[in-house]
């Protein structure tokens, strides 16, 4: 049954393990999507200073601004998240090797 055809498509083959390679491509994520919002911002202002009608101007200011916003709340959260992850760097594998003592029952 386990062919030479069959081994490359087996589950275990397929599922990548959790651990640094999944916060890398958090990290990765992040960075991407925080680079696209602050060239978007930069790009609705230019156009703003480009825009001749006055409620385009407007709009466009408007979503710089708000790209401005989610690039500043995506790097905050950034900087919050690293700075966890270097605080309680073995906190996790401490959780799941510690044993807690059964609660008690109330009778």
């Amino acid at each position: 049954m386990d062919s030479e055809f069959i081994k490359p498509f087996r589950i275990k083959n397929i599922v990548k393990p959790v651990g640094r390679c999944a916060t890398l491509k958090f990290e990765s994520a992040a960075t991407i999507i925080l680079t696209i919002c602050i060239f978007l911002s930069l790009y609705f202002a230019l156009l703003s200073f480009q825009e001749i009608n006055d409620a385009s101007k407007g709009q466009f200011v408007t979503f710089a601004a708000y790209f401005l916003v989610m690039g500043i709340v995506i790097l905050t959260c950034m900087i919050v998240y690293t700075g966890v992850k270097r605080a309680f760097p073995k906190m996790e594998s401490r959780l799941k090797n510690s044993k807690e003592p059964p609660e008690p029952e109330e009778t």
